[in-house]
């Protein structure tokens, strides 16, 4: 077989633990997208012969317990557990799929670190409730550190660095541990509402006593995840390779409702109005969203419903943006949630100058071509 040069590599992983089990033989460029506030995925291809390859793949594709690590050079660009898989019988390419390290928390039921079942301890019981204050980013930092530092029960560790955040705030979160609901659903919800804070778990390599390991950065926004300096910048047919344009991707909102808790006439939600665009002369259209059923704090419903009309009022173009991986500022100097200009001239759409977005995401599709990267922009436009 022949070996080909590829701009990616992977690597195989203990996902409780982060220690790199073997280096993967990748049949294809790998597939992956990072994005602030989710977990983001990553898909790869290996080859199968029915004889030692097959095997090795069998020994590392466990789904959950093994992780895979998407690299290129020295930057990991997402990592986490593999998703479960299905070999195609008329190929030997198999595809083996994941998402990043929220995942876990998006499994894992939320509740006091110090909970102790084994002495009959119950998830009903007030010693299982998470109660936090503080500003909203240490809350975000108090759900995971809940998550991964489990006292007595086994399983919980995972290879993450929480940041030191400094006490203060008065933001209040109760989570009472007989909702039964995944931290992931908590910390989600946490940076949904007005000025709530940006998460990533960014992956790196390193190597401690010689042996590798797969490790997660915790990066809270406050709220934003911002860099040091400058916007990064891209230029249109030079850096920026190519800019797609899409309108009325989302429809527009004037008003937004939040469902909270209740029934009938003792039915909670929140609600904001966009009201310097209905004075405009938009018309009163509604975004309505009903995840947050369990909540029952009149404040942090009003904050979510602020949040979502922000983007359901803002700015009604949507852009993809391709920019040149190997080229400054190169992929792995930058993440999702840092701010970005691009300078455009002689688009057969925009006028020249140059339009400042916030970057909630990056990604590799199977129809980028290997040496660039998609990046995903949120639609109100900042600054």
């Amino acid at each position: 077989m022949t070996s080909v040069e590829r701009d990616y590599a992977a690597l195989a992983y203990d996902t409780v633990t982060g220690r790199v089990a073997r280096d993967l033989k990748l049949a294809a460029e790998p597939e992956w997208a990072a994005v602030i506030n989710d977990a983001g995925s990553w898909k790869i291809t290996v080859p199968l012969d029915g004889g030692e390859l097959t095997r090795q793949v069998r020994e590392w594709c466990v789904p959950d317990k093994i992780s895979v690590a998407v690299l290129r050079g020295a930057e990991v660009l997402q990592a986490g557990p593999i998703t479960p898989y299905q070999p195609a019988q008329d190929t030997t390419d198999f595809t083996v799929s994941g998402k990043g390290i929220w995942d876990i928390f998006d499994r894992r039921t939320l509740h006091n670190a110090a909970f102790r079942p084994q002495i009959g301890q119950r998830l009903t019981d007030p010693v299982a409730d998470v109660n936090l204050q503080g500003t909203l980013p240490l809350i975000a930092r108090e759900i995971v550190n809940h998550q991964i530092n489990m006292s007595w029960i086994s399983g919980s560790n995972l290879p993450i660095d929480l940041p030191d955040i400094p006490a203060g705030g008065t933001n209040v979160r109760n989570y009472h541990g007989y909702d039964i609901v995944p931290g992931g659903q908590r910390l989600r919800e946490l940076t949904q509402v007005d000025g709530g804070p940006d998460v990533l778990f960014q992956p790196y390599l390193a190597t401690v006593g010689g042996v590798r390991y797969i490790r997660h950065r915790m990066l809270i926004g406050n709220p934003w995840l911002t860099q040091p300096g400058v916007d990064l910048k891209f230029f249109y047919r030079r850096t920026l390779t190519s800019l797609d344009i899409s309108g009325g991707v989302r429809p527009t909102a004037t008003r937004s409702f939040v469902k909270g808790s209740g029934n009938e006439a003792g039915q909670l939600y929140g609600t904001a109005t966009a009201d310097p665009l209905i004075a405009a002369g938009w018309p009163l259209t509604d975004d309505i969203n009903t995840n947050h059923t369990d909540a029952s704090v009149q404040s942090t419903l009003d904050s979510w419903a602020s949040a979502s009309l922000a983007l359901a009022s803002g700015q009604a173009e949507q852009w993809q943006a391709t920019v040149l991986a190997d080229a400054d500022p190169k992929i792995g100097s930058y993440v999702p949630g840092h701010f970005v200009t691009y300078s455009v001239t002689d688009h057969h759409w925009l006028p020249d100058g140059g339009y400042r977005w916030r970057l909630i995401g990056m990604s590799r599709g199977g129809s980028t071509p290997r040496d660039r990267v998609d990046h995903q922009l949120q639609a109100v436009r900042a600054g």
